[in-house]
Parts: C-alpha cells; sequence; structure tokens
C-alpha cells in the first residue's frame, strides 16, 4: 500500500512539474537582459511556426504560448477575454501574429519575418507591457537554415528601441502586418510624439525618415 501510495505521490510531482514547465513565463525584465547574448539553436527549419515555438522555449510567456496554441488549431482569431477583447491574430499569409487587448494596460506582443536576400530569414519578436513596468523588448533574430540557428541581432534599430533609451522614454515599434516597412513611435521628445520609418532593404530595416505623428493614428 505504501509504495503504492508513493508512486502515486510521484507520478502527482512529475505531472505539476511539467505543467509548471509548460506555463512558465518569463519576466519581460529578463528577456529584455538576456535575449541579445542568446542564440538558439536545434530550429528545424524556417517556418514561422516552428521559429515562433523555439523562441517560446527559450524565452516562455504567456503570450506566445497563446500564440502558439491558436496556430496548433489552425485558427485565424481567438478570443481570450470578452471583456477585455484580449485577442490573438494569427495571419499565416502575411507572416504576423499579434496578442493584444481593446486598449487596456494588460501585456502585448506580435511578430513577423523577412526572407533576407541571403536565403536566411530575419525574424522578430515584439512583447511589452503599458504598465507594472512600462517596458517594451524588440527581439530580432538571423535564421541560418544551414547552421539551423537563431543568432541575436541587436544592432537592428540601434538607437531606436527601448532599451537604447534613458529611463522612463516612451518609444515603441509597430511590426508590419502587411508590407516590410517598420515604424516607430517616439513620445520622447520636446515638440511632441515623432513617428520613424524604415524600410526593408533586402536584409534588414533602414531608416527612411522621421514625421510628426498625428493622434488620430491611434
Amino acid at each position: 500500500m505504501k509504495k503504492g501510495l508513493f508512486a502515486i505521490i510521484l507520478a502527482c510531482c512529475v505531472l505539476c512539474s511539467v505543467q509548471a514547465q509548460e506555463y512558465s513565463t518569463t519576466p519581460l525584465q529578463d528577456v529584455d537582459a538576456g535575449w541579445a547574448t542568446k542564440p538558439i539553436s536545434n530550429v528545424a527549419n524556417g517556418n514561422f511556426a516552428t521559429m515562433l515555438e523555439r523562441f517560446y522555449q527559450t524565452w516562455p510567456t504567456w503570450m506566445v504560448r497563446a500564440v502558439r496554441d491558436t496556430m496548433k488549431k489552425g485558427l485565424t482569431k481567438q478570443v481570450l477575454d470578452k471583456d477585455t477583447e484580449l485577442t490573438v491574430t494569427v495571419d499565416q499569409k502575411n507572416g504576423f501574429v499579434s496578442v493584444g487587448d481593446g486598449g487596456t494596460d494588460g501585456e502585448y506582443m506580435s511578430a513577423c519575418y523577412w526572407n533576407r536576400s541571403n536565403g536566411h530569414k530575419l525574424l522578430a519578436v515584439l512583447l511589452g507591457s503599458p504598465t507594472d513596468p512600462c517596458i517594451e523588448v524588440l527581439c530580432t533574430y538571423d535564421y541560418d537554415p544551414a547552421k539551423k540557428m537563431l543568432t541575436p541581432e541587436p544592432e537592428i534599430l540601434k538607437g531606436y528601441r527601448w532599451h537604447d533609451r534613458k529611463a522612463y522614454s516612451q518609444i515603441f515599434c509597430n511590426l508590419p502586418r502587411k508590407g516590410k516597412e517598420i515604424t516607430v513611435d517616439d513620445w520622447s521628445g520636446d515638440d511632441g510624439p515623432v513617428r520613424h520609418s524604415f524600410k526593408w532593404d533586402g536584409m534588414k530595416p533602414v531608416y527612411s525618415k522621421s514625421e510628426s505623428l498625428k493622434l488620430d493614428d491611434y
């Protein structure tokens, strides 16, 4: 009887451990501090879902898990909370996913990828929170199909990332659902908000222009 009871307890402990790993989440401050120095290996292919899965396994968050689960179900949209309009969007055709609500103070994420002219891919995963703390992390990786590896490229958009600015400056990235242009909304200046645009040159987004941000864009 004692052996049987011990076996049941052991099985429950193993199950709880697996579930804890499955649903663990990484604080965005930790992602911000570590992603740029941690390549992700064993990425079987350059499929969008595969790259996101390996990112999730390296830096688990509930947001990327929600995207992963929605993609596995073959859905293009999944409402997680009707009250806040928290919704997962999957646009496989355009290589874009996102998690966001109707304007509350919840965490958000988006991700997309570009095909590079050298046969590689550039993956971008954006994670953010407007409060407690207010932070935004843009993770950008080169995917090498020969090495099956995602290598961090922190120089992409350098100077226009949250991490590159002084504390409490407000700068937010917008990954494209359609097209290839990235925009960055900068609220830290004295002359009002500015939108910086970056065009795709075949390998990376490069600075194109800056113009006043119209508040009706929000």
